[in-house]
């Protein structure tokens, strides 16, 4: 044992003993005076401090506090009762000089009057201030721990992305263990205080007929004289006692309730209250109003009427004087001559989606007919959705390094299209149906697809149309041409923020396999396996089984970015076949001819066991390419997808090599239910069917 013990050690076996000790030992009335004033100076600094916590989590041993002042308080009565019992036939200073001054000063000596003040006290306790409380409380708590792994993965995020150290993500995990234990606390401390509400009514009600029979039987005084010696005491120790009860209980209500916001309950207030001094304008109205009412008291109401008119018009004019001066300060800012100092922001940072634009298309952008913003918008949202994640938004800029008609869109920085629009013009699309080619207007290719096209004058539109061309505004022009850009490139918009923001939604529904999700694999490597279905046109919508699979292949030894692929695409199988499956529930595919098949399997071999790369050598590229287009031209007749099946193993390896050609699966992925139809065989020149 310590040998050096400070005496706030001691404090707290201390007053356990002295709470034990009323219990049993017989106190006099000078002490139970001294224990009264304690226990009401302890409630009322209760009561003080809980009106200047600024969050709840900061008075988080407030649960210890209430249950140890509830002991005192009942501690207390069972003293005083006894005392009561004992030598209330004395008279009314028997039980000390508190009771007495409760019993006679606050309530007049009528100990009728003094029981329907404590019964109302009761009833404002219990029925109002702590009943709110505890349902406060209870419904506190359970928002709390039901969001407890949500906010722990949001901290995790902000690691993970930067925006937190170790030590700062530590103190908010600390802060919301903390919050989550006070409330938890709170749920349970609050049944204490409706606890002590209905031990006062009960206490009260025996103590009065105890004292009658005492004073009646065993000191022989008459049932008027007993009544007016033992219920005015036990009126005087009730009050004496609610009142702590009742700071307790409203210290109670008012830590539950708070919403924190940095600031103690008055600066709360005040600063809410005084952004609305036309309020305040409204009430010194009305009250004023009903100053004037006959047979009122008009001072009162002229004299708040009077002060709640001051205050509105002082706060309007502060918030005049507030207006000026950052109005003033905003034009010395915007001033031409003030030099800006560049931050951090302005020299760091690239836009994950960013368009350039000439100078010649800002009223697509800015101008009466400014429809751009809206269409690449709706395309953005509209891929998001099919995908199944949060595209970032188009940064437009106009730019005068590109011609005056001209757009540029980049990712993260980086070049990866343009085009050209003409505002105010029609783009005219050729293909199958065209009958003759126009031999107006500007002649140009259309971004999206590469195909012969024509910016034409609105007056043009009827003809183009009866040619056979598709005719389409410039908005919509780009917005396609976006839309395309999307399906290409959109893999790499899957940022680590979007990836988690994926798991923390995923965790709102089911957290434990988030938690696992997590401890199983990094979010790059997550990240990586979304990319690639992203980059084949497989949505990530269906998160959650794309979590069982990850979770489950990790969890076997499996944590290669192949392996992982493979064991989410067959989970997704179904979903990925499905839109090559015919009505009559056939599957009609392309497979490898043994001989190729075997080609690929010993390239790849004969390169592992030279410790090189373990693609699929230049030659045998050659020989897959060539057989792919062949097979293109031949299925075109047949109408309709035709996938490439092979070994889920090379599957992607297959995929790099030829997946701009055709569509590759892998044979693990085909449920058992679907029925396959082999129509082509890709293989070398002599075993093509």
């Amino acid at each position: 044992m310590k040998k050096n013990i400070s005496i706030s050690q001691l404090s707290g076996p201390a007053i356990v003993l002295v709470i034990l000790a009323m219990l049993v030992v017989p106190l006099p009335g000078a002490a139970i005076s001294f224990l009264f004033a304690l226990n009401i100076a302890i409630g009322l600094v209760v009561l003080s401090a809980s009106l200047y916590v600024q969050s709840p989590a900061e008075f988080s041993s407030f649960p210890s506090v209430l249950l140890s002042t509830t002991l005192m308080r009942l501690a207390l009565n069972v003293a005083t009762s006894r005392t009561i019992l004992l030598d209330g036939y004395s008279g009314p200073g028997a039980a000390g000089k508190v009771i007495e001054a409760f019993g006679y000063f606050m309530v007049g000596g009528n100990y009728v009057v003094g029981g329907i003040v404590f019964i109302i006290l009761i009833i404002i306790n219990f029925v109002v201030i702590t009943k709110g409380a505890s349902r406060v409380a209870e419904v506190a708590a359970r928002f709390m721990l039901d969001s407890l792994p949500g906010r722990q993965m949001a901290i995790d995020a902000e690691v993970n992305a930067g925006v937190l150290n170790s030590d700062a993500a530590e103190r908010r995990r600390t802060e919301l263990r903390k919050e989550a234990d006070f409330f938890g606390a709170m749920d349970g401390a609050s049944k204490f205080v409706r606890g002590d509400v209905v031990a006062a009514i009960s206490i009260l009600a025996i103590n009065m007929v105890g004292g009658l029979l005492v004073g009646v039987f065993q000191y022989g005084l008459d049932l008027g004289a007993a009544a007016r010696t033992f219920t005015l005491l036990t009126v005087g120790d009730g009050l004496a006692a609610q009142i702590p009860s009742l700071a307790i209980s409203i210290s109670a209500g008012l830590i539950v309730t708070r919403v924190s916001t940095g600031e103690d309950i008055h600066s709360q207030i005040s600063s809410q209250i005084s952004k609305y001094p036309q309020a305040l304008g409204v009430s010194a109205l009305i009250t004023g109003i009903l100053g004037v009412v006959p047979h009122m008291a008009h001072v009162p109401f002229f004299l708040f009427s009077g002060l709640l008119a001051g205050s509105a018009w002082k706060i309007n004019e502060s918030q005049d004087e507030i207006s000026t001066i950052s109005r003033e300060v905003s034009e010395k800012n915007d001033s031409k001559n003030e030099v800006k100092i560049d931050a951090i922001p302005d020299v760091t940072g690239v836009d994950p989606l960013g368009m350039s634009i000439g100078f010649g298309l800002s009223s697509l952008v800015s101008g009466e007919d400014a429809k751009l913003l809206k269409r690449l918008t709706a395309v953005r949202q509209r891929y998001g959705r099919s995908m199944g994640f949060l595209v970032p938004a188009v940064h437009i800029r106009d730019s005068s390094d590109i011609p005056i008609h001209g757009y540029r869109f980049s990712i993260r920085g980086a070049y990866i299209s343009e085009g050209e629009a003409w505002p105010n013009q029609w783009l005219a699309l050729g293909g199958q149906n065209v009958i003759n080619k126009l031999n107006k207007g500007h002649h140009v290719k259309d971004p999206a697809f590469g195909e012969p096209a024509v910016w034409i004058s609105q007056g043009d539109i009827s003809l183009a149309e009866e040619m056979g061309y598709t005719v389409v505004d410039a908005s919509s022009a780009i917005a396609t041409h976006f839309s395309e850009i999307l399906k290409k490139y959109g893999a790499e918009l899957l940022g680590r923020p979007q990836v988690e923001a994926l798991i923390l939604r995923l965790a709102e529904g089911t957290p434990r396999l988030a938690e696992d999700l997590r401890t199983a694999l990094s979010v790059s490597i997550i990240r990586q396996v979304l990319q690639a279905l992203l980059m084949e046109g497989i949505a990530i919508r269906d998160f959650e089984r794309i979590s069982e699979a990850l979770v489950e292949c990790a969890e076997s030894g499996g944590k290669d970015i192949d392996i992982l692929l493979s064991a989410v695409r067959a989970r997704l199988g179904r979903y990925i076949v499905n839109k090559f499956v015919t009505k009559e529930g056939v599957l009609r595919v392309i497979v490898l001819g043994d001989k190729l098949e075997d080609l690929v399997y010993r390239s790849i071999k004969a390169a592992k066991d030279v410790g090189e790369n373990m693609d699929i050598p230049p030659d045998v590229v050659g020989h897959l390419r060539e057989s792919a287009f062949e097979v293109l031209k031949n299925i075109r007749e047949i109408g309709g997808g035709v996938p490439l099946v092979v070994p889920s193993l090379i599957r992607r390896k297959i995929f790099k090599v030829v997946g701009d050609i055709l569509t590759v699966l892998g044979i693990d992925e085909i449920p058992d239910s679907i029925r396959m139809k082999v129509v082509y065989t890709l293989g070398l020149s002599d075993e093509r069917a």
